[in-house]
């Protein structure tokens, strides 16, 4: 038997005020989603109003890979799964559809579980202004090259929140500040990160067994991103079976993440021999520039396939290709 243990009420996420706290749900929110009947035919006014042309269609959040925004149309309102070996990019892919998210005027919620916000700006201007990580560290880069690189990306970096999560932040939590930010904003969606659900999962324990904790959390994501009609985009480690595979059965904790994801997203190195269970030296992890292959497992929104993407992890950004190589069935 799985006895669940009682929770931490008052558990919050480092970074969360206590104004957000105090924050009430909206409304709508308050509402369970199972309690909203409808006919199919009570639907049918909004979709010939909203549907009709390309101006009245809902607007959708840009990603900043062509191949994705050609086969899901954008990060449209919904759970997205973003999954991968260690060095394939998950964080700077995360971080580059959030410059490209903010770019378009929609704010971005990011909520890291794993690196520290000031960490994840640095990669992020480094990967938006094309400069190298390890000389800004160093200092080698220069006052006047980095104030020229603030002033340039401030306007877009300034729709970017990025809370240093704390692993027992409670979805409520999440989904307060997602509200401040919509209604703050001009746009009435959010882009939401969860770098990365694993470490998530394991802040609040209720279950004996993590699998359940998984299944619970990816609930609540799915959850918000109905609440909010707006995307949320998680990232998701893989188990040491299938690591480094496009392959759904590799998402670690459940089986609940491939069903109830409404697309998965896979970032394969295509450069790492089989043979080997990681690079020939630690060094090509941080150098040198690789293809990665962008596999869309799974879209409800339209057709699967995968691109070929260039990786550059000095700088952290991607050059997309034009060579395209769709599954098999």
């Amino acid at each position: 038997m799985n006895e669940p243990v009682k929770p931490r009420p008052d558990a919050m996420g480092e970074g969360m005020t206590q104004s957000h706290a105090a924050t009430a749900p909206a409304a709508e929110s308050a509402t369970p989603l199972a309690t909203k009947v409808s006919t199919a035919g009570d639907h049918l006014p909004k979709m010939q109003r909203l549907y009709s042309s390309p101006e009245t269609a809902p607007q959708v959040i840009p990603s900043a890979f062509q191949f994705l925004n050609n086969n899901m149309g954008g990060w449209r309102g919904g759970l997205h799964l973003l999954s991968g070996e260690p060095g394939s990019g998950k964080t700077s892919f995360a971080l580059s559809n959030a410059a490209v998210a903010a770019a378009a005027g929609f704010p971005v919620l990011y909520l890291s579980f794993d690196l520290q916000a000031e960490f994840l700006v640095l990669k992020l201007l480094c990967q938006q202004a094309d400069l190298n990580c390890r000389d800004m560290i160093d200092g080698r880069l220069g006052e006047d090259v980095l104030k020229a690189a603030s002033e340039a990306h401030a306007e877009t970096f300034s729709r970017i929140k990025v809370v240093e999560a704390d692993p027992e932040l409670p979805n409520e939590k999440a989904e307060d500040l997602a509200r401040e930010m919509i209604a703050a904003s001009e746009q009435d969606k959010i882009l939401v990160i969860v770098d990365y659900l694993q470490i998530w999962a394991a802040g609040s324990r209720e279950f004996s067994e993590f699998r359940h904790e998984i299944a619970k959390l990816t609930t609540a994501m799915r959850r918000l991103a109905l609440s909010l009609d707006s995307p949320v985009l998680a990232i998701s480690s893989q188990n040491r079976q299938h690591q480094g595979e496009a392959v759904l059965v590799s998402l670690e904790g459940t089986s609940d993440l491939e069903y109830s994801a409404d697309t998965i997203t896979f970032l394969v190195n295509v450069e790492r021999p089989s043979s080997q269970g990681s690079y020939t030296h630690p060094d090509d992890l941080i150098t040198k520039s690789r293809s990665i292959s962008v596999n869309l497992r799974k879209n409800r929104f339209g057709d699967g396939g995968s691109r070929m993407v260039k990786f550059l992890p000095a700088t952290g950004a991607f050059d997309e290709e034009t060579v395209r190589r769709p599954f098999a069935s």
